[in-house]
């Protein structure tokens, strides 16, 4: 048990920090009563409970299943990989992705039939009837059994192989023979699990050619686009309404459970809930998996001159061709940092793990661990200051990145200085045994990634028809009303933002990629400006009208003319209930120096956001074990659309890095299989361990979200692993090149062991 601090906000005025953010939400009320439906809450009267029968090796062949056992069990429905095409027709759906592998294993626990019946215990009781005969083959869990001598050792097996990515620019074997020093470098990072609070949860009904599933979803046309890939159904059949999301980090971006319930609804004719124990989140989840990152670089007379990257990540399962993270994480690990000269080379590798899936920031803060640790090493090498070093190599607007995307305005340079005078700060009172670290880290926020949206304009209210569900991050109900707000005038409480189900929603992407305000946020704004439009023709005016409250009712506006809006719709809007507007986002794309690329995809970044962080960390010399003191974050996050919800993103995302950075790993055994599946053995940071954390933005550097709003969900997590790591070699001199620092690691580089 770990002690939670009683008196947190004394405790933070005294370290000179501020009590945790709190402060009203509109989801508040429905949250605090009960009365939000997550997934884990649906229940409609004569659904079935569905189980999955999972493989009981991480390789094999399979020899049988046999579902008779379960099948004589009563009420019991239970589905395999032969019956899947009966249900659907005789569609065939992605062959690379069947729900239920015809002949191989590829992962312990890896869904291999699916069964229903009258209540959970009779499900579970039912799955584990079903005989399953697997001839166990070799597993290969561990990327050092793939690539013993990397990299001069290149993998033989190319199934192993999902992804391979390799770009070079300028002649980097004579930049590293001139170099002055040269500093080379490996660094491990470990898997990571979102622990979000609700595991994943669905309830599926199919009636006639509809197939119907509620589900707790970060993207609901994601979902969508999933079930009729894997099922082969056409789009129009399928309907996916989101319900309340209960935690999500990127784990619930994608179909997971959907398919399996929808099978055992059509197979059944009743509607089935499927939803996962806490255990089986952590062994089916799509996490973070293990990478090796190898790192150098070459610096003369304070200038860096060459760097090489490679990097092997384990994708688990992942298919082949459909990795996208490899290329993506190549640009972290080069950094926000000019460079004349570099190869990069990554590897996707599958191992006999699931398959790798997003958490916040994907492999974000690992690569940036890497990428500021190994800098700052460089910079100690060559006698010069880590924070000058990188100062005088940070991109700057105009500047463009490696692989040739311009950079927009870009404050990572200013959130650096205040960094950096905060660390000097706190350095005239440090205590013996303490130390303060420095990190930087940026993000590119995918704007790209299109959304729509409607507004409705009634007497009383404008309401936002939109069909994502609120995650908890604010971006839906508050950061698209506080846009719609600032666009119209009016104030928050006269709008509403309305959810709709994937038939009837315009389509948005999803909330990923801390996008929402700023792509869902255009769309909104569009829809208004189009609004305006609408109304300043209606009432023949010169120009676009506006919006005003009179006597407790909207009015349309211009000039000195004020309009009902009962006078300005038509009889259809007035049986629809107001006048209907759409707007919708679709950035551009950023594009990649194709002269560069030798193999493989790389991803175009757009719309740069940056952070730089400080922490103060006490590190005990006898046991290796580290206490972060205090922690401050300074985030160029463009136009703040909404204060407290802002702040309150950075503290979650300290809290969540913090973890990444200290305690946070899964643990795979050698034959892929997962040692600590339950928060006994898999720690996240209790209240307690979280420090006091001092929040600024960094103003003047605008994005391409509503008003110069960028993107704030992810960047405040990224540069914490770094930051801990780089204070941590301050207070002990243990340089630490393995997440998470464990007290064994830190012990082992002070040679405590």
């Amino acid at each position: 048990m770990y002690r939670v601090h009683r008196d947190r906000a004394r405790r933070a005025r005294r370290a000179g920090g501020e009590p945790l953010t709190a402060a009203s939400r509109p989801d508040g009320s429905i949250k605090l009563s009960g009365r939000a439906i997550y997934g884990t809450d649906l229940d409609v009267p004569g659904m079935l409970w569905g189980a999955l029968v999972l493989a009981p090796v991480a390789h094999g062949r399979i020899r049988s299943i046999d579902l008779a056992p379960a099948r004589a069990m009563p009420g019991v429905v239970a589905i395999a990989a032969g019956d899947v095409r009966g249900l659907v027709d005789g569609r065939d759906g992605d062959a690379d992705r069947p729900p239920f592998p015809p002949e191989q294993v590829t992962y312990l626990h890896q869904p291999i039939a699916a069964v229903a019946a009258p209540t959970r215990a009779e499900a579970r009781a039912a799955a584990r009837a079903v005989r399953v005969d697997v001839e166990p083959r070799p597993p290969v869990g561990d990327l050092d059994a793939l690539f013993p001598e990397w990299p001069a050792h290149r993998v033989e097996d190319p199934s192993r192989v999902a992804a391979h990515v390799h770009a070079r620019k300028g002649d980097v074997e004579a930049a590293f023979r001139g170099a002055a020093t040269v500093v080379a470098e490996t660094y491990r990072t470990a898997s990571v699990h979102q622990v979000a609070l609700e595991p994943h949860a669905c309830l599926a009904e199919v009636t006639n050619d509809r197939w119907h599933v509620r589900t707790s979803t970060q993207s609901p046309f994601g979902v969508r686009d999933d079930i009729t890939s894997i099922l082969g159904l056409p789009e129009s059949s399928v309907v996916v309404e989101g319900t309340w999301v209960g935690g999500g980090f990127g784990g619930k971006a994608s179909g997971f459970l959907e398919p399996y319930a929808l099978l055992l609804a059509r197979a059944s004719g009743r509607p089935v809930r499927l939803a996962l124990s806490y255990a089986e989140e952590f062994r089916l989840g799509r996490t973070t998996l293990p990478s090796v990152i190898r790192l150098e670089t070459g610096v003369t007379e304070g200038e860096i001159v060459a760097r090489r990257v490679r990097l092997l990540l384990d994708v688990g399962n992942s298919l082949p061709g459909r990795d996208f993270a490899t290329g993506y994480s190549i640009g972290f690990l080069l950094g926000p940092y000019r460079t004349p000269a570099f190869e990069v080379e990554g590897y996707a590798v599958r191992t006999n793990k699931p398959p790798f899936g997003p958490h916040r920031a994907p492999f974000a803060p690992q690569a940036v661990f890497a990428a500021e640790s190994h800098l700052e090493a460089v910079a100690r090498a060559a006698g010069l200051d880590p924070v000058e070093f990188k100062l005088r190599h940070l991109w700057r607007e105009g500047d463009r990145t490696p692989f040739g995307q311009p950079v927009a305005p870009f404050g990572l340079a200013t959130a650096l200085e205040a960094a950096r005078a905060t660390a000097e700060r706190w350095r005239r009172d440090l205590s013996p045994g303490h130390g303060i670290g420095i990190g930087l880290g940026f993000w590119s926020t995918s704007t790209g990634a299109g959304g729509e949206a409607r507004v409705l304009l009634a007497p009383k209210e404008l309401t936002i028809v939109q069909g994502e569900r609120e995650m908890g991050s604010g971006s839906i109900l508050i950061g698209l009303v506080r846009v719609a707000a600032r666009r119209t005038g009016l104030p928050a409480d006269r709008i509403r933002v309305e959810y709709q189900d994937s038939a009837h929603a315009p389509f948005d992407s999803g909330v990923f990629g801390s996008r929402t305000t700023g792509a869902l946020g255009r769309a909104v704004d569009e829809a208004i400006v189009e609004l305006f439009r609408v109304l300043g023709e209606r009432m023949h005016a010169p120009g676009p009208a506006r919006l005003e409250v009179v006597d407790g009712r909207l009015v349309a506006a211009h000039g000195d003319r004020r309009e009902p809006i009962e006078a300005l719709w038509t009889d259809a809007e007035a049986l629809a209930g107001g006048i209907a507007t759409s707007g919708r986002h679709y950035g551009k794309s950023g594009e990649i120096d194709e002269r560069l690329v030798v193999d493989g995809d790389f991803y175009a970044f757009t719309d740069f956001t940056g952070a730089a962080h400080v922490a103060e960390v006490d590190v005990d010399r006898e046991t290796g074990s580290v206490r972060v003191v205090r922690y401050a974050a300074f985030h160029d996050a463009g136009v703040v659309i909404d204060l407290a919800a802002a702040r309150a993103q950075i503290e979650g995302g300290v809290a969540m890095g913090l973890g990444a950075a200290l305690t946070e790993e899964a643990i795979w055994s050698d034959d892929a299989r997962l040692e600590n599946a339950g928060l006994v053995d898999y720690r996240i940071p209790t209240l307690g361990e979280v420090p006091p954390i001092e929040t600024h933005f960094v103003e003047g550097f605008a994005g391409a979200g509503p008003f110069g709003a960028k993107g704030l969900g992810e960047p405040p997590i990224i540069p914490v692993p770094a930051t801990v790591a780089s204070a941590v070699r301050d207070a002990s001199g243990a340089h630490v090149t393995e997440l998470p620092l464990t007290p064994e690691r830190v012990a082992r580089e002070l040679k405590l062991l």
